[in-house]
Order: structure tokens, then C-alpha cells, then sequence
């Protein structure tokens, strides 16, 4: 059987990416928060999201 490729979509690849920063920001904070620095840590969050969201939309689409 032949396998499916997933469907190129810029919402999708848009959302992946939005989705994965946010997630990592809101790890960030909670981090920080616990070691009294909430602002420090949000933009550790967004410094490694930013590549993180780009590894995955990658990852999704690579085969295309």
C-alpha cells in the first residue's frame, strides 16, 4: 500500500509553528516563575521556541 504524504497547508505549517513557540514561552515562564524569574525564563521560552517550531513544521514537510 502506498503511504500517504501529508497535505502541504500554510495554515497548518502556520499553527505548528504558533502552537510550538507558545508551548515552549509558557514552559519558559513556568521555569522561571518557580526561580523568581518569570521574564527571564519567557524569553529563554521564546529563544529556544523559535527554532523548535521551525524543526517541526520542517519535520512535517520534509518529504514533500
Amino acid at each position: 500500500m502506498s503511504e500517504q504524504r501529508p497535505a502541504a497547508s500554510a495554515a497548518t505549517a502556520g499553527i505548528y509553528l504558533l502552537v510550538a513557540l507558545v508551548a515552549c514561552v509558557a514552559l519558559g515562564f513556568g521555569a522561571g516563575s518557580l526561580l523568581g524569574a518569570s521574564t527571564v525564563g519567557a524569553v529563554v521560552g521564546a529563544a529556544v521556541g523559535i527554532p523548535v517550531s521551525f524543526y517541526l513544521v520542517y519535520r512535517r514537510y520534509r518529504d514533500l
